[in-house]
């Protein structure tokens, strides 16, 4: 973000259409930065990032005010550039005025937080309306945005841009600067409902100096918007902490530390088996139930491990267990081995059934049947919702793996203290 003591870097040198003569600029004061800018920016960029954030190519110079035309395919569009152009520009937009400001909520939101002003779509006068409007904020040099299709596309296709934004270029005497977003309509297309995961791409233009010859301006800068579109689109964005583990958990070597996930769990560990289904096997989705029947192969292996210590009267501490817990355990298990289906749907530690059992002496057999289907039906419930989540989700979660592990980590924690607590109390 800029700085008001910022030495703006020129313009490039831009494209200019035929005309006569370049128009006077109309700008009074220097460009600066403002609270309600940065603010404006802030907002947008937290509410966008969750969704695949916005992701810049070229450079928005911001020496001095511009009109902005870009491509329409969503409601996406404005908070994408709000997010994306400098601060020191303070872009604000024109917004239509028979949707927009129908109604009261959407007039709040349209002027307080995107910086809006009215347009009519239809009716004499509506363009010396607008520039009256507007001829005061580019004085003080603020930058328009505009959509010049008027309306957003159903399909995806660049319709004629009309020549408003080219006109108010030439009676403000400021450059055109075509911009291209790409990933906005997938993220929340016209008839869509709620908003999609789709990285937005906001692809800067040259500017085009204005002219008298509007219908030029107009065609120019929807030729460079066109032009850009037709670039391939970059890779969805991935965290470096997704990628290090997808590469550490391929081959035996993920086999190995699921199985032992598993086998610590009714060893010793507090944390349930079913979570390295979470938190690893997620970074070989296509893995998932194979390495949820390795973890619970570590599992049952490592509750006749367990068993067999207590049968000789080696009683392994399971970490912060508490009285109340082995209380549960003895009693679940008073009927028989049948009695590990109550961890099902219980904080119970597996560690502690195995312990009770050796230490009842039941059959070893039946012990390693009931452990192993319960084991299995957890692991099995738990895997089928990661996969059900994992198309809708699976991209934010990549591309924000760290927050996400360190989000998890936190809820677990929460969780496992809950946990002791209640038991505690019983």
């Amino acid at each position: 973000m800029a700085s008001p003591s910022t030495v703006p870097v020129p313009w490039p040198t831009p494209t200019r259409a035929p005309g006569t003569q370049q128009p006077r600029s109309i700008v009074l004061t220097p460009p600066k930065v403002t609270w309600r800018a940065v603010a404006r920016q802030w907002l947008w960029s937290a509410v966008i990032a969750p969704f695949g954030g916005v992701h810049v190519e070229g450079e928005f110079n911001a020496d001095g005010p511009c009109v902005v035309v870009a491509n329409h395919g969503s409601h996406a569009d404005t908070i994408a550039m709000m997010s994306a152009s400098p601060t020191l520009m303070r872009v604000v937009t024109v917004a239509a005025q028979d949707y927009w400001f129908s109604t009261w909520l959407r007039r709040s939101l349209a002027r307080g937080l995107l910086g809006a002003y009215p347009v009519r779509r239809t009716g004499e006068g509506a363009y010396e309306e607008l520039r009256g409007i507007l001829a005061h904020r580019v004085a003080e040099s603020m930058s328009v945005l505009v959509f010049p299709e008027g309306t957003r596309s159903r399909d995806g296709h660049v319709g004629r841009f009309h020549s408003g934004a080219a006109r108010l270029a030439r009676d403000f005497g400021i450059p055109v600067l075509p911009v291209a977003l790409v990933g906005s309509r997938e993220m929340m297309p016209k008839k869509g409902g709620l908003p999609r995961y789709s990285p937005v791409e906001v692809r800067v233009g040259r500017p085009i100096m204005p002219s008298d010859d509007v219908a030029a301006v107009s065609q120019e800068a929807r030729a460079q918007v066109v032009e850009m579109l037709r670039r391939p689109r970059r890779p969805a964005p991935v965290s470096d902490v997704y990628t290090v583990l997808r590469q550490a958990m391929s081959g035996r070597r993920g086999d190995l530390v699921m199985f032992t996930w598993g086998l610590a769990d009714a060893l010793f560990l507090p944390v349930p088996a079913e979570l390295s289904q979470a938190w690893i096997g997620l970074t070989r989705p296509e893995l998932m139930w194979r390495r949820g029947m390795v973890v619970v192969a570590g599992s049952v292996l490592g509750v006749a491990t367990t068993y067999l210590l207590a049968r000789v009267g080696l009683r392994p501490s399971a970490l912060w267990a508490t009285p109340s817990m082995e209380a549960a355990a003895s009693r679940f298990l008073r009927p028989g081995a049948h009695g590990y289906w109550s961890q099902v749907l219980t904080s119970l530690p597996v560690s502690l059934l195995a312990t009770e059992s050796g230490r009842r002496g039941l059959p070893l057999a039946q012990v390693l049947v009931h452990a192993a289907g319960e084991r299995t039906v957890r692991m099995a419930g738990v895997t089928i919702a990661l996969m059900a989540l994992e198309k809708p989700l699976g991209p934010i979660t990549r591309q924000h793996y760290g927050r996400y592990l360190l989000t998890s980590a936190v809820a677990l924690g929460a969780t496992l203290r809950g946990a002791l607590r209640r038991w505690g109390r019983r």
